[in-house]
């Protein structure tokens, strides 16, 4: 049986609560971030996916580096 992968893209645009600009700092950021990504995880475990890595953004701001790449199979 072959399997399916598949990567899934989550950034703090994509929760529900995003930080205010001018308001927000690192923080807020990373916090909108893992809340994104905790839902993503949520619907993707729900789906029947398997998570088999979680990859971390790179970037120089906090805009850019709260953000994760998520790869799965099933």
């Amino acid at each position: 049986m072959s399997k399916q992968f598949a990567t899934f893209h989550v950034t703090w645009r994509d929760a529900p609560r995003r930080p205010i600009g001018l308001f927000a700092d690192e923080r807020d950021y990373g916090r909108a971030a893992a809340a994104a990504l905790q839902e993503r995880l949520n619907a993707l475990a729900e789906e029947g996916w398997i998570i088999q890595e979680i990859i971390p953004a790179a970037g120089l701001a906090s805009k850019q580096t709260a953000a994760f790449t998520v790869v799965a199979f099933r």
